[in-house]
């Protein structure tokens, strides 16, 4: 082993075992960040593995059979932390089932977690012609690949959810979760690469670098602010559209049953409250809250703007938003433009530029220069 590897292996372990000790220890933080503690212990336990190797029939040997198949639970520690981390729910008995892979694993070479020896031959053979050595790595290796799918149907399917039912919807979020999901696609693209196609030690080494740097930056990002991901209207309104879901009346009225004069009622009558009462001002407005003012059901609110009035909540709510900001600059207003954008009820300087340029097709500043 290189010095440069040897370097690596080190830091990376240090960095684990403290990021593990911050963010589980740490009172501030939050589930999800615990999860993420238990993640960068696991990280940093395997990056240890190639140190105790090295040092040959070692007293740390015994560990090798324990710590080589621990990166079997990396992809279901990794949903499991955006998942709690997006809804801030905590883990349920059914997600004892995320424990498969590596249980999987264990079970079919029990026969070196308690032996020195034979875990150190295991560790140090280049091939193997065994079956249940076949079936681990197809194991190990296969659950990346399901939980990468996994990983990008849950974090569509949020993203969609917060688009339509949220008006404070912050595409920052996930851009974030986007790019932690390819960061753990290209690292293990990079290690089935290694493993199966071209051994060069140098692929091992950048997939091993890659996954420090991504992992313990998160790590470091979600300790300073615990609620880096937490969407917490998400949670609501996943948990309001569930229950609604059990009544078959409202499952006929999600199928699109409105006739057209209702809707056309419907839409009057939220058009006007929400103008009247500038409802569009508070930046945690939902689609729930808003069926609940007005007085009609979340179905029937849903249908009305996405069938008759040809837009998602999210946008029917920044068009006032867009609207009021507008006629500030119109007026030659003064004040600052992230204080009008959090007036008119946006939670973020981001989500505000994003949604001005989209309706308007033109920067704020640019816009405020033209009027």
């Amino acid at each position: 082993m290189s010095q440069t590897q040897t370097l690596i292996l080190a830091i990376g372990a240090f960095q684990g075992f403290l990021l593990f000790t911050l963010l589980v220890s740490d009172k501030r933080v939050n589930y999800a960040s615990k999860l993420l503690g238990i993640l960068c212990l696991f990280i940093a336990t395997t990056f240890v593995l190639p140190l105790i190797v090295a040092a040959g029939d070692s007293q740390f040997a015994w560990l090798i059979g324990f710590l080589v198949f621990l990166p079997a639970s990396y992809g279901a520690l990794t949903y499991l932390y955006c998942r709690t981390a997006i809804t801030g729910t905590a883990l349920k008995p059914i997600d004892l089932l995320h424990i498969l892979p590596l249980a999987i694993c264990y079970l079919l070479n029990y026969d070196i977690l308690f032996s020195a020896e034979k875990a150190l031959s295991f560790v140090r053979m280049p091939e193997t012609s065994l079956f249940k050595h076949t079936l681990t790595k197809v194991v190990f290796y296969g659950q990346t690949v399901i939980y990468a799918a996994l990983l990008i149907r849950m974090v569509s399917r949020y993203q969609a959810k917060a688009k339509q039912t949220l008006s404070s919807y912050n595409p920052d979020i996930f851009r974030w979760l986007w790019s932690l999901i390819t960061f753990m696609v290209v690292i293990w693209s990079l290690k089935v690469l290694f493993y199966f196609i071209n051994p060069a030690p140098m692929l091992n080494l950048v997939a091993d670098g890659l996954l420090v740097i991504m992992v313990y930056f998160v790590a470091i990002v979600q300790w300073r602010k615990p609620d880096l991901f937490h969407i917490q209207q998400l949670s609501t309104q996943l948990t309001t559209q569930q229950e609604q879901a059990r009544s078959p009346s409202e499952q006929q009225s999600s199928g699109g049953l409105l006739d057209q004069e209702t809707r056309s009622s419907i839409l009057q009558l939220v058009q006007g409250q929400v103008k009247e009462q500038a409802l569009y001002r508070n930046s945690e407005l939902t689609l729930a809250t808003l069926a609940e003012t007005v007085g009609v059901s979340v179905h029937q609110l849903s249908e009305t703007l996405n069938q008759y009035g040809g837009k998602n909540f999210n946008q029917f709510i920044n068009e006032y938003r867009v609207t009021e900001v507008c006629q500030q600059l119109d007026r030659n207003c003064g004040r600052k433009l992230i204080d009008l954008a959090l007036d008119a009820g946006f939670s973020s300087k981001s989500s505000f530029n994003a949604t001005f340029k989209k309706l308007t097709g033109q920067t704020p500043s640019q816009y405020r220069g033209q009027h």
